[in-house]
């Protein structure tokens, strides 16, 4: 399990640090807890649109500049294959969102950890809010990984 776990945590870590060495620089609406499940049901369903939803809006417009959306769902498909290897083909329904906690607050800024829970290890995933919509803070993604 700690294997795939590391592969996991790997593929996800080359895909945020695509993002990060792009834009050097998180879905919108709901909260935050809603942004973080938007983030796994875009790997689950491989739905690209959903993925690049959890990001700015400036930041998915500079990925799209050097990631096609077919590049982009074949990394979303090996995603989902890792988790599916971990965790079952129900790995969605097994990853837990719990609630999001206000960490920090840079004038409209606010900065949110949102509890994640795999198979009985808690992990936090950051957000940020920005002009009351959140997104995957992807500045801090890395150190979640």
């Amino acid at each position: 399990m700690k294997t795939t776990k590391k592969r996991l945590t790997v593929a996800v870590s080359v895909m945020m640090v695509l993002v990060f060495a792009i834009t050097m620089t998180g879905c919108g609406g709901g909260g935050a807890s809603s942004v973080v499940n938007a983030f796994f049901d875009a790997i689950d369903k491989q739905d690209v649109k959903k993925f690049y939803n959890c990001f700015e809006e400036d930041v998915a417009e500079m990925l799209r500049e050097f990631v096609d959306d077919d590049m982009m769902k074949d990394q979303l498909e090996m995603l989902d294959e890792i988790l599916t290897d971990e965790y079952g083909k129900n790995w969605r329904s097994k990853i837990k969102v719990g609630k999001a906690e206000e960490v920090d607050k840079d004038g409209d800024v606010t900065y949110y950890e949102v509890k994640v829970t795999m198979e009985d290890e808690d992990d936090y995933i950051p957000v940020v809010k920005i002009k009351g919509k959140y997104y995957l803070d992807q500045d801090a993604m890395g150190s979640w990984f």
